[in-house]
């Protein structure tokens, strides 16, 4: 997996877009410790998924079409695609705009409402604005103008 920064060697909008379906489901769940890739809404850009979930995404799978990857759960297992984000939506918080992965805390920015700060290295998981404890920080994505899986 790469740094958000990073220059992709083919643009986004050279990738065409899968023949299959038109919107595809898929779940985020985070390994944190910076493991994990940033999710922008309505954005089109490489997304790293698993190409066979683990096992402790078998329930999952059964609801998703795709399981984002994360380097906790595996160092190689994974396929790289080009997609937009249509919608996302926490169980607690509702729809989001970002998820932004970089760094010691991960920021959770909703629609409605402040943003989320929650660490991601020491109280793994805790958030940092009031007493409410969130025991599954997992999100459901909604994808379209997904590409076949490209190489790197």
């Amino acid at each position: 997996m790469t740094n958000d920064n990073e220059i992709n060697s083919e643009h986004e909008s050279d990738v065409p877009v899968s023949q299959g379906e038109s919107e595809l489901t898929a779940i985020w769940t985070p390994g944190w410790y910076e493991l994990d890739q940033s999710l922008v809404l309505g954005v089109r850009q490489k997304y790293w998924f698993f190409e066979s979930p683990p096992s402790e995404f078998d329930e999952a799978v059964e609801e998703f079409d795709l399981v984002f990857y994360n380097q906790l759960a595996s160092l190689a297992n994974f396929q790289v695609r080009y997609a937009s984000i249509l919608e996302m939506s926490h169980p607690h918080f509702g729809q989001l705009l970002h998820v932004d992965t970089d760094g010691l805390d991960y920021i959770f920015v909703p629609v409605m409402g402040e943003e989320i700060v929650v660490d991601a290295e020491e109280n793994i998981g805790k958030a940092q604005i009031g007493d409410f404890q969130v025991d599954d920080w997992s999100i459901h994505v909604s994808l379209i103008e997904v590409s076949d899986p490209v190489t790197g």
